[in-house]
């Protein structure tokens, strides 16, 4: 028996929907892993994108015995991973977006944590970078506290567990238990996911050690159509796990909530109003003052504005779908 029979075989999944300019270099980095090419299973599953990624990908298939391209009609990433995971032969289950770029040890290091047999799913902390002089910008925002709360899946110094993963590796027996992804999900199915496995008794670690970067939307409108998104289904995702509720989900929700009433309240006095903007905008332009030191002054209008389109884009969205539910299909 070789050191490489060993090796766990992994799957790994990339949902795909119009991501050509991202989609080679995820697979420059499948292919960079210090991992054995023929223990890593990689299904490229393109959701009828109009930029040429299917092309891209069923290109990849032809150049690469290890990679295979499906079609997911139903354009969802739930739907792509659930595809994926029924055509598994690992054992260990990977989930990549084209945005990713892990580091070249990232699928090693994975198999590693999860050959110690306590975990359900590992992952390494969610750093956000970019490719162009807006990407960084947006990461930077991305990557503050102010921007996205402090969940323990972005900031880690240390191995611990969490609540949620980012790009989790996950044995594929636990994910089998709970029954995969929820089909029902646009967006947020990796935090109704990692919630269900930990109901089921399963833990989730978060390694420093295990490196990926997230490459940042270089648009504004496309940012802040993804944070959207994301507080639109969040609550479903409340709906259905009430004690998945945290204090840093609801700091743009009571934002928009307080910003309202102050609005409402303006007939009568001005003054809460007032308050509720100098404030919010003094710590916006305190934060955005001291990350546009990385970059340049000439970053500090985007920051400027970035930090409120997350903000708002986030809690008008959720209170949106929190008044009426959206339907758990597109």
């Amino acid at each position: 028996m070789t050191e490489t029979s060993v090796l766990p075989q992994v799957t790994v999944a990339v949902p795909i929907y119009n991501e050509a300019p991202r989609l080679p270099g995820l697979l420059q980095a499948i292919r960079a892993q210090r991992y054995p090419q023929e223990r890593i299973q990689v299904f490229l599953l393109d959701g009828g994108s109009e930029d040429g990624s299917a092309e891209l990908a069923r290109e990849a298939a032809a150049r690469h015995a290890n990679v295979c391209y499906l079609s997911n009609p139903g354009r969802l990433a739930a739907t792509a991973l659930n595809t994926a995971l029924a055509r598994a032969e690992g054992s260990v289950f990977l989930r990549l977006d084209a945005r990713a770029r892990p580091e070249p040890d990232y699928i090693a290091t994975c198999c590693r944590r999860l050959a110690e047999g306590r975990w359900a799913g590992v992952a390494g902390p969610q750093r956000a970078t970019g490719e162009t002089w807006a990407g960084r910008v947006h990461a930077l925002a991305l990557n503050h506290p102010f921007g996205t709360g402090a969940p323990a899946y972005r900031r880690v110094q240390r191995a611990h567990e969490s609540e949620s993963l980012w790009m989790g590796a996950y044995d594929v027996r636990w994910l089998h238990k709970v029954g995969g992804w929820d089909e029902r999900f646009a967006a947020n199915e990796d935090f109704d996911l990692n919630t269900r496995l930990r109901h089921a008794g399963g833990r989730l670690l978060v390694d420093p050690q295990i490196r990926c970067f997230y490459l940042a939307r270089d648009s504004l409108r496309e940012l802040g159509a993804q944070y959207a998104r994301y507080g639109a289904w969040r609550t479903v995702t409340w709906r259905r796990h009430p004690d998945a509720m945290h204090v840093r989900h609801m700091a743009p929700t009571l934002f928009v909530a307080i910003l309202v009433l102050a609005l409402l309240l303006t007939p009568l006095s001005v003054w809460p109003l007032l308050f509720l903007l100098a404030s919010y905008l003094t710590v916006d332009g305190l934060v955005s003052l001291h990350l546009a030191r990385r970059l340049g002054l000439r970053a500090l209008p985007r920051l400027l504005v970035t930090f409120p389109t997350l903000h708002l884009a986030w809690g008008c969205a959720f209170w949106w779908a929190w008044l009426r539910p959206p339907n758990h299909r597109r």
